[in-house]
């Protein structure tokens, strides 16, 4: 069979010397620009000193996809990136009138986009809470690179956080304490491109108990009823306390 060697045809040369170089495909600003940013992919090889004056021909190429095939400029250039450009990237080289070809390693692109407005559901009995119900806060973005962090929010004040690694809908269960747990609700979604606020829902309490309800479960307060909620969701308490609910001023006391 014919066999195509990458060497320079000296006869004298005790070594055979790389006509070119295997080329390395680069990316800028970055793997992970975000959407509607621009993109050069870039493949960089170099001649051998004795073959400078050969004309080397770039192929780019996307998960399979030839984007451009056998042209002298060695960048690709995006203006503006979006989603469906994210993939694996690679080039290939062959110089001109020559079957001598080389292919670069794979580059990911991983295009980053915006988070779209979440939207905060709240879930609870029909008739709306009464102190002693549960009540769940969903708060979900339909759109953006993951990790998304949320954020839930009670009259501008943040209870807590947490990260989705994937980008799914994040939610928050809690028990009703006292009336301090009424108000306007929001969450947040934010991540490496940008951050929106939810549409604020308002939780009010239907009646200061729910039916059958004497007691209520929740970490040892110590008698305090600056915050009930953001004591309720503190991480890693040690233990939880049954405690009685006093009637006086609705606060949990052990």
């Amino acid at each position: 069979g014919l066999t195509v060697q990458d060497f320079l045809p000296e006869p004298w040369a005790c070594v055979s010397t790389e006509l070119f170089q295997t080329p390395v495909l680069s990316a800028v600003p970055s793997l992970e620009p975000h959407e509607g940013s621009m993109l050069n992919v870039t493949c960089k090889t170099k001649l051998h000193p004795q073959r400078s004056s050969l004309k080397l021909l770039f192929s780019f190429y996307k998960d399979g996809s030839t984007l451009q095939d056998r042209c002298y400029n060695p960048e690709l250039y995006i203006p503006e990136v979006k989603e469906g450009d994210s993939g694996l990237y690679w080039c290939e080289v062959v110089p001109k009138g020559s079957r001598i070809q080389k292919q670069s390693s794979c580059l990911e692109i991983r295009v980053q986009t915006p988070v779209s407005r979440p939207l905060l559901t709240l879930q609870h009995r029909a008739a709306g809470p009464a102190v002693g119900d549960m009540v769940e806060l969903l708060c979900e973005s339909k759109s953006g690179s993951p990790p998304i962090l949320y954020s839930f929010y009670l009259d501008g004040k943040m209870l807590r956080n947490d990260l989705a690694p994937h980008g799914r809908a994040i939610s928050l269960l809690f028990r009703v304490k006292s009336e301090q747990d009424a108000g306007n609700y929001s969450c947040e979604a934010r991540n490496n491109v940008s951050r929106e606020r939810s549409e604020p829902k308002e939780l009010s309490l239907n009646g200061m108990f729910s039916p059958n309800q004497t007691s209520w479960l929740g970490p040892d307060l110590t008698g305090s009823c600056d915050n009930p909620l953001q004591a309720l969701l503190t991480e890693h308490e040690p233990c939880l306390k049954v405690c009685q609910l006093n009637v006086a001023n609705h606060c949990g006391r052990c």
